[in-house]
């Protein structure tokens, strides 16, 4: 059963300045709660016992969370990485090589979500796959008509018809011998990860969310969810 997750609460917060001019992303109050504890109930849920913190802007702010955290969860432990440099999304987890397990999960520190972990790391662990991605369905409407044409023939119109494009939810599963294809003190992304394990033709899995997930990074979406139940 894997049990460690590193949750990735280094970012600026860009979009979502002035709030985050002085604190960090996952600290915002999101309700009752913040952005970090919600994350972290949920893990905790799914029987995660050790949570580490890869920080870097304002990262004293998270040593004094961790101690409320403590009290909080009482059955997890936590750590704290900070990074000297910025090193992306990827970037990070070179600095845990030597603290991390054979298989752990990542996270986004600005991803609210219920998922149910159970079946994404059954199909994991019976996998040969180093990656797991979380991927969910997001569904945007067009403010436009719509126009089918062949042969500079129109034959149909959708009247602000919905688009439908499934997206990386912010969330995977490592083996822990991928963090030898990371380079070591280099801003690095999921992204280029990706991109390169595709460029070898690896295998990659994928596991689509059906449960509740909301990136709350951009202030649209912030504004719009904080105060909802």
């Amino acid at each position: 059963m894997i049990k460690t997750a590193v949750i990735l609460v280094g970012g600026l917060g860009l979009r979502l300045r002035p709030l985050t001019n002085t604190i960090p992303k996952p600290l915002l109050r999101f309700g009752s709660d913040t952005i970090l504890e919600i994350i972290v109930n949920n893990l905790s849920k799914n029987h995660f016992n050790k949570i580490i913190l890869a920080a870097r802007y304002r990262s004293e702010k998270f040593k004094k969370e961790i101690k409320k955290l403590e009290k909080k969860f009482p059955k997890i432990t936590f750590d704290l990485s900070v990074e000297k440099k910025p090193l992306g999304t990827c970037g990070p987890l070179k600095l845990l090589e030597k603290k991390l397990p054979e298989f752990f999960l990542v996270l986004n520190g600005d991803i609210i979500t219920n998922v149910k972990f159970k079946k994404a790391e059954k199909m994991f662990l019976s996998s040969k796959s180093p990656l797991l991605i979380f991927s969910k369905e997001i569904k945007q409407p067009f403010d436009f008509g719509q126009l089918i044409v062949k042969k500079n023939k129109i034959v149909n119109i959708l009247e602000k018809p919905i688009f439908k494009n499934e997206i990386v939810a912010g969330i995977y599963y490592f083996k822990k011998s991928l963090i030898k294809e990371i380079p070591r003190n280099k801003y690095y992304g999921m992204d280029d990860l990706i991109k390169m394990l595709l460029r070898k033709k690896t295998k990659i899995d994928r596991h689509l969310i059906e449960d509740f997930w909301l990136d709350v990074g951009d202030m649209n979406y912030f504004e719009r969810n904080r105060f909802k139940d």
